[in-house]
């Protein structure tokens, strides 16, 4: 069976690839002249070396690419941007199909939290953060999966998938090809995926007192405490994502 999903993939422009039960409520691939807005909001923030614009998100020819740029900016040198869903969702599989940039210095990411308007990534009402994949640009094989319990802003848990080191290895160069991130989020766990491939299981249930809803985050940033030095031969650079999308599964019947 996986090899056979893995010749669907290659065989065909976009692979989604959802655990067994689940189907589509929510997508976006990106075919459209701009981005749809009815269903995403734009990452405006100010962070670490960069600062969030608008300007830097562009679709075209059925992709998403935020651009990564050298330019001031609101007292910053540098320029990222990202895409936050306007709709909230609770359990159910997260999955984007995305190519990394791969010069030193971004923070990219597929991950989910509560947003209010993406000026911030500290809202009061933040409960659940889940990490889908935090890709740090200086290493391109590596990567980051695991979540935050906050309690609030300033104050949380973090469970990693690679405890006792930030990064594990993800099996492929994120920064040369498109790759499918998922997350799983049920009432006991989520689990995390890596081209439908299940790559960790961390434990999460209502009991914790977090659990609200969530909105899909695509995003990148200058970083170079996490992704080191920012390469600036390598800009402009670009995360392109092909698709995002939201899965549910029906309940089982008593």
């Amino acid at each position: 069976m996986r090899r056979m999903l893995l010749y669907l993939c290659l065989a065909m422009p976009v692979c989604a690839q959802p655990p067994a039960g689940y189907t589509l409520q929510w997508s976006d691939d990106f075919n459209g002249a701009s981005l749809d807005t009815a269903k995403w909001m734009y990452r405006t923030d100010v962070k670490v070396e960069s600062s969030q614009r608008a300007e830097n998100v562009s679709v075209k020819g059925g992709q998403l690419i935020i651009a990564l740029k050298r330019e001031q900016h609101r007292g910053k040198a540098y320029t990222g941007g990202g895409i936050i869903s306007r709709e909230r969702f609770r359990h159910g599989y997260y999955e984007a199909r995305v190519r990394m940039h791969g010069g030193a210095g971004w923070h990219q990411s597929v991950w989910g939290m509560y947003a209010s308007d993406g000026s911030t990534t500290y809202p009061e009402q933040m409960r659940t953060e889940i990490d889908g994949m935090e890709f740090d640009s200086d290493v391109v094989w590596k990567g980051h999966m695991g979540l935050i319990v906050w309690e609030r802003p300033g104050k949380s848990t973090s469970r990693s998938c690679t405890p006792g080191v930030y990064r594990g290895a993800l099996g492929f160069d994120a920064s040369t090809g498109f790759h499918n991130y998922g997350f799983e989020w049920t009432s006991k766990d989520v689990r995390f995926y890596l081209d439908g491939d299940l790559r960790c299981v961390l434990p999460y249930s209502p009991e914790s007192g977090q659990d609200g809803p969530i909105n899909f985050w695509l995003t990148a940033i200058a970083h170079e405490k996490l992704s080191g030095t920012v390469d600036q031969s390598r800009l402009p650079g670009h995360m392109i994502v092909e698709r995002a999308a939201f899965y549910t599964k029906e309940a089982a019947a008593p």
